[in-house]
């Protein structure tokens, strides 16, 4: 069994990533067109490498799976679609592989960057022009487990059950520092941000459902090991700081 992270931009992917690679050693993952310290893409695999591999992470459109002849299984983690358009934006502005963006306002980023989009939507249908809600739907109900940004925690511990993790402890990676919080974008840019991303607020409601549904199911015991993780985890957040 292949277990793919389709990692979603600016979602706290980095930070899950991170926890993901601990599961492994070097030649049963596949990460953000790496293997073993090398720089490649799936279709550089040969046959025997794919054959060891575990686990697959990247900015991947669903339908990566067809690469590999083991079955495989998804997850991912959903964002606020106006929170990740907005971290996005200040995340590029200072990225040097799109210089466009840093010279545009918000609002001109939301019109003309496809990631700025539906792209989570876009991702999980694997379909890149016109994304397909309902096939994305699909897809989210069959993904071994939907994560939430805003529900960080209580999705890395739901991964640690289904997946078998160990540690999961973990430390914020790519945290964009000098965007604008939410609260001072105009409301007229939040209402553009919201109708060029109308699937996505859908599918995100919808991965909270599914996220909601999996925690419903937890035992009394299962309950008490999540508080005790969150209560760790910000301690050692703490200690960090």
């Amino acid at each position: 069994m292949i277990t793919i992270f389709l990692h979603i931009p600016k979602t706290g992917g980095t930070t899950l990533n991170s926890v993901f690679q601990k599961q492994f050693v070097s030649n049963e993952l596949f990460d953000h067109d790496r293997f073993q310290n090398k720089i490649m893409t799936i279709e550089d695999l040969k046959e025997r490498e794919k054959e060891q591999l575990k686990g697959v992470s990247g900015h991947y459109f669903y339908g990566v799976h067809e690469y590999f002849s083991k079955p495989c299984q998804y997850f991912t983690m959903l964002r606020d679609p106006i929170e990740r358009v907005i971290s996005s934006y200040y995340f590029l502005q200072t990225y040097p592989i799109y210089p466009q963006v840093r010279d545009m306002t918000l609002d001109e980023f939301v019109k003309q960057m496809p990631f700025a989009q539906n792209l989570q939507t876009k991702m999980v249908s694997g379909v890149r022009r016109n994304p397909n809600l309902q096939k994305a739907l699909e897809n989210l109900r069959a993904f071994k487990v939907t994560g939430i940004t805003e529900q960080f925690d209580e999705s890395l511990f739901l991964m640690k059950r289904e997946f078998g993790w160990k540690n999961i402890f973990y430390t914020k990676k790519n945290v964009t520092k000098t965007r604008k919080s939410r609260s001072e974008i105009p409301p007229e840019t939040i209402r553009l941000i919201k109708e060029y991303n109308k699937l996505d607020i859908k599918l995100y409601h919808f991965g909270k459902q599914l996220l909601a549904e999996m925690l419903n199911e937890f035992t009394e015991q299962e309950k008490q090991e999540l508080d005790a993780f969150k209560k760790e985890q910000h301690k050692q957040i703490q200690k960090g700081q």
